[in-house]
């Protein structure tokens, strides 16, 4: 039998011994009817389907019946227009008042990187053009190729898509920093001087108010408070500690998300509220009623997250993004950078398997994909407990070295205290799809029919999930196909050209743990010399900052 038949006969033997569609996942591109540089997906519809293992038995095709709300930008955030305050912690506004030098001291002492005139120079420019020169939008948001864009509106976030597919998020004017916009509006709201709004479920929206404009020669110096409201009613939670104003430090809260307890009468908010010492800290918010609005509001401090720990301020800031029907909340603590772990003063992500426990303690991930001291971004969690977000896919030291490449992942979390028991079969189904464990997505859209379209894609961000398994995410094109599949590879021998798109991840009808085929590494590395972002492309999406929730 000659080489090339034995060869032939292997190849067929292997074919027919694999899933007919391999991977889990399949990549839809969102075309987002805005203009822009690089495109991003920020939040994805809430809906489920018949079958309790959502798309991965009820075929979903493209995920056309949930929106994809995204944004996009031409250059990064000056700081981010979703946060309350700048970086996330710059409750003095010292960092940001100094203009370039506080940039550079931000990097210089929070983040560490070697990189750090780089990395302020970046977003220097970015925000001096915000607060001095033009008005000229960086942030255009979309839903499914249409435009969002509030009246008078300069950037415009979306940070969540309500039951409905409307938007909730907020936007900038040429008299507010932020003003939020949901379909749940107040007259209360729209007397603050800025809002913000993160969730609602069409009846109730919870964010945060502020109580100066963060315009002109207010732009510094001003409070924000935890919020929700509904059409009727408003209620701003009360400070867990300190003073609106101690010192240089203004108080700061914001509440990210909800959850009403109809049959315990209450209601479950999460996100930070202000402590002693002004310090901003991960907290769930509890309503002793499921009217939100009408309900008396206490501040639960969640432990081994907050920012003083044993005397010493192990984290500069925490905040809790997620809550879901279980009781499941879901967050990130920001290591200082003066108490690096494991070489870098990263983002670390956590869980709170139960908010109605009398002790309030956060667990951060590790094992597996989620190493010692590894940082990400938050993106969300669905009812079956599956975690989204990114987490870093290197190890290497960042504190005076460069920043690590980040990748999205899926965590199936299992079982918790609050899990309905009708609902143990379902989420254990759906956990065993995941051979029980954290993935990196790119491991899980490799492989069978959807290969070849897939390896346009390299998955950066998962930003939102929900029940029926869709997620919305960010992920870098090399358009026809990386050169390989392994994670590593270049697009065009290092000479192609890369875009930064949004897309939709949709579970693939019939899909099951057998047919996961994890991606490779290159091990020779390929010379580059074109133009075309390659195997870098990532590194610079890490640098370009792009934050949602985060994120938060």
């Amino acid at each position: 039998m000659s080489s090339k038949l034995q060869l032939t006969t292997l190849a067929v033997l292997v074919s027919a011994a694999l899933p007919a569609q391999a991977a889990l996942y399949k990549v839809v591109e969102v075309a987002p009817g805005v203009s822009g540089n690089e495109v991003y997906g920020t939040a994805i519809q809430p809906g489920t389907t018949t079958d309790p293992k959502g798309c991965f038995v009820d075929d979903c095709a493209d995920g056309a019946s949930y929106k994809l709300a995204g944004e996009t930008r031409n250059r990064p955030d000056g700081f981010s227009y979703r946060e309350e305050v700048p970086f996330a912690m710059d409750n003095s506004f010292g960092y940001i008042e100094d203009d370039y030098d506080g940039f550079e001291d931000y990097c210089f002492y929070q983040l560490g990187y070697a990189t750090c005139e780089y990395w302020a120079s970046d977003r220097w420019s970015s925000w001096y053009n915000e607060t001095y020169s033009s008005n000229t939008p960086n942030s255009l948001a979309f839903i499914e190729g249409s435009a969002e864009k509030p009246s008078g509106a300069i950037n415009t976030v979306i940070n969540s898509l309500d039951p409905s597919g409307q938007p909730v998020g907020n936007f900038s004017t040429s008299s507010k920093r932020n003003e939020a916009f949901s379909a749940v509006t107040n007259s209360t709201l729209t007397s603050k001087a800025q809002s913000r709004a993160w969730a609602s479920d069409g009846t109730y929206t919870v964010g945060s108010t502020s109580s100066k404009s963060g315009i002109g020669g207010e732009r510094y110096y001003y409070s924000s408070a935890p919020a929700i409201w509904s059409a009727s009613g408003f209620v701003s939670i009360p400070r867990a500690g300190g003073y609106e104003v101690d010192g240089d430090y203004y108080a700061q809260g914001s509440m990210r998300d909800f959850y009403i307890d109809s049959a315990g009468g209450k209601t479950y908010g999460v996100g930070y509220n202000n402590y002693s010492d002004q310090h901003m800290n991960a907290t769930i918010f509890i309503g002793n009623s499921a009217t939100p609005t009408s309900a008396t509001w206490s501040s639960a401090l969640i432990y081994n997250a907050q920012v003083d720990i044993s005397g010493d301020n192990i984290n500069s800031n925490s905040v809790a993004t997620n809550i879901n029907k279980n009781l499941v909340v879901v967050g990130q603590a920001k290591r200082s950078g003066g108490f690096p772990q494991n070489g870098a003063a990263s983002n670390r992500l956590f869980i709170v398997p139960d908010a109605s426990a009398s002790s309030i303690n956060a667990s951060f991930f590790y094992g597996g994909i989620f190493f010692d001291g590894a940082g990400g971004e938050m993106g969300g969690i669905n009812n079956f407990n599956e975690i989204v977000g990114r987490i870093d896919s290197e190890n290497h030291r960042e504190y005076d070295g460069k920043q690590r490449r980040q990748r999205a992942f899926i965590y199936p979390y299992g079982m918790t205290p609050k899990t309905d028991s009708s609902e143990e079969t379902a989420i254990t189904a759906r956990r065993a799809i995941f051979k029980n464990k954290a993935w990196l997505l790119d491991d899980l859209t490799n492989g069978g029919s959807e290969s070849s379209n897939n390896n346009q894609y390299r998955i950066y961000d998962a930003s939102d999930i929900n029940d029926a398994g869709v997620i919305s995410a960010t992920a870098v094109k090399c358009s026809g196909g990386y050169d390989s599949t392994s994670h590593n590879a270049y697009c065009g021998d290092g000479n192609g050209t890369e875009k930064v798109v949004a897309v939709k991840l949709v579970p693939i009808a019939g899909a099951d743990a057998s047919a996961i085929q994890p991606r490779s590494y290159d091990s020779t590395a390929t010379e580059r010399q074109g133009a075309g972002l390659g195997f870098g492309a990532l590194t610079i999406l890490g640098l370009f900052g792009f934050m949602r929730k985060r994120i938060k």
